[in-house]
């Protein structure tokens, strides 16, 4: 696989155009100049509010990147890019920093009467300054020349940024079906579809991936807890209101409210670590605050006879929080769910009980979603370097490694997951040398 030529208008498409493609391999540039502790936020398509993406700098100010997939830089374009500038203005406060990203570099050449591209960047630059003052936002441009001069780095992440955006034959959905249909065709009767068993280390494998249905997961275990939360807290504290327990009963809600929070809007990215401690600590607070309501709940019950429809009704609802709360601590806890924060895994067993099998189905999974996944087989390993091996079996012929998990690296971001590597039966021939 040779190294390709950079040509942003044959740039490989997102989302079914180039312009997509262009943002987002903007947004992947950007993250690999921003520092791993330094938060990063992506808008999505449809939503950028005048960023395609921004980070939060350590004084609190924010840096913002606007992507434009046009090849000339008139009134027309400068409208467009006006708009976005004071989209981003009016939504982001604390934006100290505004970078345009266009794929051409703008002409310096006057003909006839007309000014220049360049000449009318900088007006358009001193215009925007003026507009916003005496607020200070620094513009920048990022065109042909700076965004070639990155791909071009000599460093395996924009080496494989360089390759997946503009090496157009490999790394589609297409090409990773097909790679696997080898692969599939040489397990042989290890792989039968038709025999699949849900199996609690197959969820650990769709944790480690990130797969969708992993992080639809968790949101739906915060919206358990809020269910649970709607029907007892207001119950809870008008039972409760008028006795020793009535600040943990007021409290309560709080608590909950902020475990649901902690959820629903934790960063839980390809990249990102899932916060699972911090949950863990939001609710064990909310749980001990729960069992002191508990037991008012249960006084209060004994006083009356347990005849007190009010109270009977109170515990009903304390049950449901328990349950709840339960079952979320038990998911987040659980070894398998602990896996999404892992990035390598060995799956060992005797022969026969199913392994090869179990790697099959989850790249045939991930790959029927769109994401990228490759399976190789240990078994064909010799003596060398394993990773030139590993790109010989995919057909990448002279692909360095440093190319080859860059390029995976770009395709699992672009598809917002993790790229899968398997290697069945490491175990076999050469494998165990390596």
């Amino acid at each position: 696989m040779s190294s390709p030529t950079i040509n942003f208008r044959s740039i490989r498409p997102q989302h079914g155009s180039q312009h997509g493609g262009f943002e987002e391999m903007v947004c992947q540039l950007a993250v690999l100049e921003t520092a791993q502790n330094v938060r990063f936020h992506r808008k999505g398509a449809g939503a950028d509010a005048g960023l395609e993406c921004y980070r939060v700098e350590a004084d609190g100010r924010e840096t913002g990147w606007q992507a434009k997939y046009f090849f000339e830089f008139g009134s027309n374009e400068a409208t467009q890019l006006t708009k976005s500038f004071k989209q981003a203005i009016a939504r982001h406060p604390q934006l100290s920093r505004f970078i345009v990203s266009l794929p051409f570099n703008l002409s310096d050449g006057r003909v006839g009467n007309r000014i220049s591209e360049k000449d009318r960047w900088n007006r358009w630059v001193q215009a925007r300054t003026k507009a916003v003052a005496p607020r200070k936002v620094a513009i920048e441009l990022w065109d042909e020349t700076q965004l070639i001069e990155r791909l071009s780095r000599n460093e395996p992440r924009y080496a494989g940024r360089r390759h997946y955006w503009f090496d157009l034959l490999h790394f589609t959905p297409d090409w990773f079906q097909t790679r696997f249909a080898i692969t599939r065709h040489a397990l042989g009767t290890r792989y039968t579809p038709e025999l699949n068993i849900e199996l609690p280390i197959r969820r650990g494998l769709l944790a480690i991936a990130r797969d969708p249905s992993f992080v639809e997961g968790l949101t739906r275990r915060a919206d358990d807890i809020d269910e649970a939360r709607h029907r007892a807290a207001d119950s809870i504290a008008r039972l409760l209101s008028g006795g020793s327990a009535a600040a943990p009963a007021a409290g309560l809600d709080a608590e909950l409210q902020t475990i649901i929070g902690l959820i629903r809007t934790a960063s839980i990215g390809p990249a990102d670590p899932v916060p699972f401690d911090a949950w863990i600590e939001a609710l064990d607070v909310a749980s001990e605050t729960l069992r002191t309501c508990s037991a008012a709940v249960w006084d209060l019950r004994a006083q009356q006879g347990g005849d007190r429809e009010e109270a009977r009704h109170a515990q009903f609802y304390v049950d449901q929080l328990y349950e709840a709360i339960g079952k979320v601590t038990d998911e987040i806890k659980r070894p398998i769910s602990r896996l999404a924060n892992e990035h390598r895994l060995l799956v060992t067993g005797e022969a026969g009980i199913g392994k090869s099998h179990l790697l099959a189905d989850v790249a045939n999974h991930h790959i029927g979603q769109g994401f990228p996944a490759v399976l190789v087989l240990g078994g064909s390993f010799v003596d060398g370097e394993p990773w030139r091996q590993v790109a010989d079996q995919l057909g990448l012929t002279n692909t360095t490694p440093d190319e080859l998990l860059g390029t995976l690296d770009a395709a699992g971001e672009a598809a917002g997951t993790r790229a899968l590597v398997m290697i069945d039966a490491i175990n076999e021939r050469g494998g165990v040398a390596l």
